[in-house]
């Protein structure tokens, strides 16, 4: 007691220096940029990333919920963010994206006095190999709708945070503090604030390798306080849970001093590792502790914590303690008792017994169960968070949200382009890139070969085969098709649960696989050395030496002191990055996980040492080869898990003979994780590190940030789609995003950013009508937008009309649009939409803003038209039709001065071989003609509304003039008649048309959706059909026609000039 109480006073004598030493260091994720943009961010103002999923949630270590919102549940995700539901689960949506510096969500905790205070704890605490660190703490008073920053950056890593039961202002936070390396640092342990986050004190605290990862607060009694310290640790080559730090306290006045109690009689001897404890809601003096312990396990005091004993050693609830050790306590039922793990656990004899509750996904990391109702709970584990009002019985789905951490990506060159990746505690996948539906669902997804670490190779030459890893040296080769898996591991002799000292060949537990882009036959990788086959993994050869420091005194067991754990992730010297230049076959690039570049010249004959003078002991996490130059190749290095996150990018020239630091611009505590190149533009570059991407456009001298709408994610890897020209990220907790604007990008130049200027269009497909933004909680990804998409720049705001023209070929014009009217030239309303400060436009009116302007059309004609009044069309619209193939202009006017003219193609879906341009041409011509006559028609039935109005108001002028009544109430006769054949006036809702058939009007507009439906040519029955309507159709407007002649014109007599006649 007393020592603890000496650590306090220390605390309070280094506290001012600690407040001031964060004032002044960068805290992560909250860095500068080191040099000034190449562009304004207005320059690229309109670029936008689209999510496209996969919708299959990932890890989280921290849920909670309220007792007085039955259906409002919180998820921090470990790379995603905060995300909320309002309807139990069903669907959810972040909450934190423009908050938060930093995704990976430790802890969260709603305040059990108010529902709409939430404390966000960041840097999750469960030490993966890949666990990405935070910036501090964050605070929500409006249940998520905004957040403000706590402090606390220099915690790193966050375990746990508790509330006071009455009291929303008093937190306490359970810092872990520096996990990375070995150095340890002060601001670690137990911090309360007594002010909502506004001022922290350090109230438990051991020493500078020991933080905090538990607490638990009696809910009875708030004096009483119990907190769990965690010596452990991470290096690249081992990972360490336990010592002397580890231990188990109490406090009985609110968290101001600290008694340990790891040592009170029934606890276990010798050293601890992590410890989980929870009070029973129940009765106060029940608390339970899990401990990682050679003696470990359940452990129960029925005193408040003065005395325990053992009762439950079961390994299910206690193994890998280092990444579960987690015990909750029922909150109506004194001998309920929940234990996370693999499995989810439930004792109903306090401890004694446990029985497995069956959950959606495994690896069980946190739970909250509402106070006043033990069947209402949300856990949290690898695939995200998910409720049950049942006790467990059922649980709502982890297929709501795009959190995938996935590990890499490749492409492939089918149309549309596939995207592959492996998520973490999941499988590996393909995922199409686009899809002519709405959206892309989970039937545009589908396993392939690999495991959920792995790299994935598709076959370039079968589009059904991939190649893919995992742990272990897992390698195996998938047909999609026939859903066959064949093993062609390197080394089949599997090596878990083993160290790294004494493996032949020590696969990491992500590992290189790349097939050769000169010949698709040859396949490589990578252990500590590099291996090649030409038979599809039959044999291996090994084509190099051990390309590693091969430092034995860093191949060891990994797990600490106590509990090891070996699964290939600590496998250290090992090559982590390798590629073959696309432009010079036979160069080989090889990079290690501790810091040695290596290149064969030879097609690896022979291989030579390049690495960079200056770079220290590091992870080569992407080797880049250019496109453009075979001697020139592009590096993306870390150095995060020796607890040092400055960005490392470089670049040679001369096949690695000398290297250029090339960096500037990306902040001090942002970490690179990848880097790729441009194939369509030379010097531009792109770069992934720990919370989002980077661009630039002189082959690295600067970087400017290309964050636009990403959250802020950490980017494992990125990928440049040559043919389509799209940058997709994979990212470690948001799933795949794509950036298909890299056009504007590749033309971009000092001249263009200052001036007005129309950029050029890039080529599109007739690929369905598809596209648009999927509603919030909907669980779809995104497609592009639909039609051609046009980027314009403006050097200023104008006051002047901005108009943009779309030309055939031969100079007629399809359609223009304004920034001053809409489609139906209607003035555009210059007003505001709950948020004040923006302007709201409908998508078919221009932008007249400085900066980068988008616009997408959708190649379509001019419609039909429309009805004035009601107008119900079953299966049908008024819509025009779909551009064919063939070359279209654009061009930009501002006020009357051509601003841009530039043409751009519409190509054939490549897909369509049978397909000819004649059929897609006479497809056009048809719509084209029943849109002329569906078009007469309503003008026809307009022109019968309006002549019936004039015919009132006549008769309201002509008296008692009974010879002019009868006339006009035969004529008014006449047309309803042929206002009833030509349309369904009796339908006044969508589905009335079963109750009253469809007539004229709808039906032409039902067969030119069946005739624009799809792509090819018409069939002869459907100008069978047209024919037949269209002649009806000129039955009844012959009739309106002798009307107007006729009956109205004498009706009219010298009143008014005839009306002019509808010609058919």
């Amino acid at each position: 007691m007393e020592t603890i109480k000496k650590a306090g006073l220390l605390f309070i004598l280094l506290l001012t220096a600690s407040v001031f030493t964060e004032a002044k260091a960068q805290i992560f994720g909250h860095g500068e940029e080191t040099s000034s943009p190449a562009y304004e961010a207005s320059t690229l103002k309109d670029l936008n990333y689209r999510n496209i999923g996969p919708f299959r949630g990932g890890r989280s270590v921290a849920v909670a919920g309220h007792d007085a919102k039955p259906y409002t549940f919180y998820t921090g995700f470990a790379g995603g963010g905060v995300y909320k539901t309002t309807d139990g689960g069903n669907s959810w949506a972040n909450i934190s994206d423009e908050y938060f510096k930093t995704g990976s969500v430790g802890a969260i905790t709603v305040a059990p006095s108010d529902p709409n205070v939430i404390y966000a704890g960041m840097g999750e605490t469960d030490i993966r190999g890949n666990m990405s660190g935070g910036d501090g703490m964050y605070r929500s008073t409006d249940a998520g709708k905004s957040w403000e920053y706590l402090g606390l950056g220099q915690s790193q890593f966050i375990g746990d945070i508790e509330v006071h039961p009455e009291n929303p202002d008093v937190v306490w936070v359970a810092a872990m503090g520096q996990l990375f390396g070995t150095d340890g640092n002060p601001e670690r342990g137990v911090f309360k604030s007594t002010d909502g986050g506004k001022t922290w004190n350090k109230v438990l605290y051991r020493d500078e390798k020991t933080g905090a990862v538990d607490i638990a607060v009696d809910p009875n009694n708030p004096r009483i306080l119990f907190a769990a310290l965690w010596e452990a640790y991470r290096n690249p080559w081992q990972m360490s849970s336990g010592g002397d730090g580890s231990g188990l306290f109490r406090s009985k006045d609110g968290g101001e001093t600290w008694e340990e109690i790891s040592q009170n009689p029934g606890m276990p001897k010798g050293l601890l590792g992590k410890i989980g404890v929870s009070v029973s809601p129940v009765n106060s003096n029940r608390v339970y502790a899990i401990v990682e312990n050679l003696n470990g396990g359940l452990f129960r005091s029925e005193d408040g914590g003065d005395g325990w004993s053992r009762v439950n050693t079961n390994r299910n609830i206690r193994q890998r303690a280092w990444y579960y050790t987690k015990v909750i306590a029922d909150s109506q039922n004194e001998d309920g008792v929940y234990v996370l793990n693999v499995g989810f656990y439930h004792s109903s004899d306090a401890g004694k017994s446990f029985r497995r509750i069956g959950t959606p996904h495994g690896d069980h990391h946190d739970l909250w169960i509402d106070p006043d109702n033990n069947q209402r709970m949300i856990i949290g584990d690898d695939g995200g968070g998910q409720v049950t009002y049942n006790g467990g019985e059922s649980w709502s789905s982890y297929h709501t949200s795009a959190t995938a951490q996935i590990y890499q990506v490749t492409t492939d060159n089918q149309f549309p382009y596939m995207i592959y990746g492996a998520q973490q505690d999941n499988s590996t996948f393909a995922i199409k890139s686009r899809t002519s539906g709405f959206g892309i669902d989970e039937s545009d997804w589908w396993p392939v070969a690999g495991g959920e670490s792995g790299y994935i190779a598709p076959d370039p030459d079968e589009p059904s085969v991939s190649y893919g890893g995992s742990y272990g040296g897992y390698l195996n080769r998938y047909d999609s098709e026939l859903g066959l898996s064949d093993r062609i591991d390197v080394w089949p002799d599997n090596p878990m649960g083993a160290g790294a000292e004494n493996l032949k060949y020590r696969f990491q537990w992500t590992f290189p696989i790349y097939i050769s882009p000169h010949n698709s036959d040859v396949m490589y990788a990578t252990s500590q050395y590099v291996h090649r086959t030409t038979d599809e993994g039959m044999s291996w050869e090994v084509i190099s030496d051990d390309l590693t420091r091969n430092d034995k005194s860093k191949q060891v067991e990994s797990g600490g002191p106590i509990t090891k754990d070996d699964t290939s992730v600590e496998y250290y010297n090992t090559i982590f990055s390798f590629i073959e230049s696309p432009v010079e076959p036979g160069i080989l690039w090889a990079g290690s996980d501790g810091g040695l570049i290596h290149i064969s010249r030879d097609n690896g004959d022979t291989w030579e040492e390049v690495t960079p003078e200056d770079m220290p002991e590091a992870m080569i996490s992407i080797i880049d080869a250019s496109y453009f130059d075979g001697g020139t190749a592009y590096v993306a290095a870390n150095r995060y898990k020796f607890n040092d996150f400055q960005p490392m990018l470089y670049k040679t020239t001369d096949y690695g003979r000398s290297w250029s630091r090339i960096n500037d611009g990306i902040p001090d505590m942002d970490f690179t994780r990848a880097i790729r190149e441009d194939p369509n533009r030379e010097g531009l570059l792109y770069a992934g590190t720990e919370t989002g991407v980077y661009v630039s456009f002189n082959a690295g001298e600067n970087w400017q940030p290309l964050q636009l709408n990403l959250p802020p994610v950490a980017v494992t890897d990125l990928a440049v789609h040559k043919r389509e020209k799209d940058l997709v990220v994979a990212t470690q907790g948001r799933s795949f995003w794509v950036l298909d604007d890299l056009p504007v990008l590749h033309q971009l130049n000092d001249d263009i950013a200052g001036s007005n200027h129309l950029f050029n269009p890039e080529h599109v497909y007739l690929f369905g009508r598809g596209g648009g933004t999927p509603p919030p909680g909907s669980t779809i990804g995104q497609n592009p937008e639909p039609g051609v998409v046009v980027f314009y720049n403006l050097s200023e705001d104008v006051d002047q009309e901005v108009l943009l023209n779309f030309y055939e070929s031969d100079g007629d014009l399809i359609k223009s649009y304004s920034s001053k009217e809409d489609e139906e030239g209607q003035p555009v309303k210059e007003e505001t939409d709950f948020y004040q400060e923006e302007e709201v436009r409908p998508s078919s009116v221009l932008s007249d803003k400085a900066g980068l302007n988008k616009f997408s059309w959708d190649m379509e004609y001019p419609g039909v038209t429309d009805l004035n009044g009601r107008q119900i069309l079953w299966a049908g619209n008024t819509r025009g039709p779909e551009a064919v193939p063939g070359t279209y202009t654009v061009k930009l006017y501002i006020g009357d001065e051509e601003a841009g003219s530039r043409e751009f193609e519409v190509l054939k879906d490549p897909r369509l071989t049978e397909v000819t341009q004649e059929d897609l041409e006479e497809q056009f011509n048809l719509v084209q003609t029943i849109n002329a006559k569906l078009d007469t028609t309503h003008k026809a039935i307009n022109h019968i509304r309006k002549l019936r109005s004039e015919i009132n108001e006549l008769m309201e002028e002509s008296g008692d003039n009974e010879e002019a009544r009868e006339l006009a109430s035969e004529i008014k006769k006449a047309l309803s008649e042929i206002e009833n054949e030509l349309m369904q006036t009796k339908a006044e809702a969508t589905q009335d048309v079963l109750n009253y058939p469809i007539k004229l009007n709808n039906k032409l507009a039902s067969l030119k959706s069946t005739v624009a439906t799809g792509y090819g040519r018409p069939t002869e029955q459907q100008y069978e059909v047209y024919e037949d309507l269209a002649a009806k159709v000129d039955v009844q407007l012959e009739r309106f026609n002798k009307i107007l002649k006729g009956e109205y014109g004498t009706f009219k007599g010298e009143i008014e000039n005839p009306s002019v006649p509808i010609e058919n």
